[in-house]
C-alpha cells in the first residue's frame, strides 16, 4: 500500500470539489462544471493508481482508497448545497439543477424529501469511488507488455 499515491489521488479530487464548491460561474457553464466535477473521481482514482504501480490489482485498490475519500467530501458538500439556499454558486448549482430537472415525481420528491437529500447525495458519491476504482485499475494496466 502506497499512501503517497493515494493522497495524490484524493488531493486532486479534493481540489476538484474545493473549487467546484467555491468558485461563482455564470449560469451559461455550471451544468458543463457539473459534468466535469462528477468525472473528477476518475482523475483522482487514475492519478492513485498510476503512482501506485503494480498491476492492475494494486491500481484498483488505490484508486478505490482515494476516490472514496473523494467521494464522501464530495457528498457531503453536495448534501449541503442541497440543504442550504444561496450556497450552491458554481459546479454544485449544475449539480443541483440536474438533480431537480431528472424527473423526479413531485410527490415521490414532497413525500421523501429529507431521504432524498440524503440518498442522492450518497450514490453520487458512491458513483465517484467507483469511477476511480475503474480507472486505478486501468492505470495499473499502462506499464504491461502486451504477450
Amino acid at each position: 500500500m502506497r499512501l503517497e499515491a493515494v493522497g495524490a489521488g484524493v488531493l486532486i479530487q479534493l481540489l476538484a470539489v474545493l473549487v467546484g464548491a467555491t468558485i461563482p460561474l455564470p449560469r451559461s457553464v455550471r451544468v458543463t462544471a457539473a459534468l466535469a466535477l462528477l468525472m473528477t473521481g476518475l482523475a483522482g482514482g487514475y492519478t492513485a493508481g498510476w503512482f501506485a504501480g503494480g498491476d492492475w490489482r494494486d491500481g484498483l485498490l488505490h484508486g478505490l482508497l482515494a476516490s472514496a475519500v473523494g467521494g464522501g467530501v464530495f457528498a457531503v458538500v453536495l448534501r449541503h448545497t442541497m440543504t442550504t439556499p444561496g450556497s450552491e454558486v458554481g459546479a454544485f448549482w449544475g449539480l443541483n439543477y440536474l438533480i431537480a430537472t431528472s424527473g423526479i415525481p413531485s410527490e415521490l420528491a414532497a413525500t421523501y424529501d429529507a431521504q432524498l437529500a440524503v440518498v442522492l447525495p450518497a450514490l453520487a458519491g458512491l458513483l465517484f469511488a467507483l469511477e476511480g476504482a475503474l480507472a486505478g485499475g486501468a492505470a495499473g494496466t499502462v506499464g504491461v507488455e502486451p504477450p
